[in-house]
């Protein structure tokens, strides 16, 4: 095999590890993001959509950090720069996610149902699943590159 074939064979089993720690990680975030957001509507009193922010933060902030530790090990991209770019990427992240998270909170009750502290965590993953496809892209090929 040539070598741009054993490249090719290194990008595929590296990609191939990266999927399942990004995935646990993600699950790592949601418990975070999910777990702040029921407490602030639960024991602060917050609603639904002011509830959510403060959560997201502190995932992406932890996120970042396993990420770069575990998922994305081998890149080469400086600390700053790769937190900048994640935060960059994380955002766009943040946009579709609480996109899906609201109309969630908005939808629920059409469908007769209210928007309880206990059904959030579900808000929360809609939210999420959709948005991990599009992070993990802007974050294998634009948040750590060098």
């Amino acid at each position: 095999m040539s070598a741009g074939g054993d490249d090719a064979v290194e990008a595929g089993a590296r990609l191939s590890r990266q999927i399942p720690s990004f995935a646990a990680i993600g699950l790592t975030g949601y418990v975070v993001d999910a777990g702040i957001t029921y407490l602030g509507a639960k024991y602060l009193g917050l609603s639904p959509e002011i509830a959510r922010p403060p959560g997201f933060v502190i995932a992406t902030i932890v996120n970042f950090a396993l990420n770069r530790a575990i998922t994305f090990r081998h890149a080469k991209a400086p600390l700053a720069r790769a937190f900048l770019r994640y935060c960059l990427v994380a955002a766009g992240g943040l946009a579709v996610n609480y996109a899906v998270y609201s109309l969630c909170v908005v939808f629920w009750p059409l469908i007769g149902l209210t928007a309880t502290p206990g059904v959030l965590p579900l808000f929360v993953a809609a939210g999420s699943g959709v948005a991990m496809v599009v992070t993990f892209v802007g974050f294998r090929w634009f948040a750590f590159r060098p």
